[in-house]
């Protein structure tokens, strides 16, 4: 079976765009399981595609090349969606800056015009921290599940 590459990333990323949905909105109430679907979600995928892109004498190399394309097409649809999901969802930030605050406030060690200047700060950088932090999630993941899966089925004999 032969599966378009491009749209097994765009449905695995919508997926994974859903299930973030899902766990915002609650219907998934602990947020770390919302992060283990879309995580769990995201390598299976990963796995599929090469189990059911794999022909005979396949190296390493070709593997990880579909593996590659696939996780850097997820990869840039969900920092776009979490960027997308942050300019759309402003109290995000705020309950974040409301943390900041607080933690600031009891350790007692900055003046509020410094406390101020941070949280300036930190409002400023939220998404571009936040889509960073996708960013560098899914392709360590995605590296991490393609070089994994293609090792296993370069060892496997058809």
């Amino acid at each position: 079976m032969k599966l378009n590459r491009i749209t097994w990333g765009l449905l695995t990323a919508l997926l994974m765009m859903a299930i973030s949905w899902l766990g915002f909105v609650n219907y998934i109430p602990n947020p770390t399981n919302t992060q283990l679907l879309v995580y769990g979600c995201y390598a299976i995928s990963i796995w599929f595609l090469l189990f059911y892109n794999r022909k005979d004498s396949q190296s390493f190399k070709d593997f990880f090349q579909i593996g590659f394309r696939h996780f850097i097409l997820v990869t840039l649809l969900m920092a776009l969606f979490t960027y997308i999901f942050i300019q759309l969802h402003p109290n995000l930030v705020q309950e974040s800056v409301n943390q900041l605050k607080t933690s600031l406030k009891d350790s007692n060690n900055r003046t509020p015009a410094e406390i101020e200047k941070d949280v300036k700060l930190f409002i400023e950088g939220y998404p571009t921290a936040m889509v960073s932090r996708t960013i560098f999630g899914y392709l360590v993941t995605g590296s991490l599940v393609t070089a994994i899966s293609s090792f296993l089925l370069t060892l496997q004999k058809k």
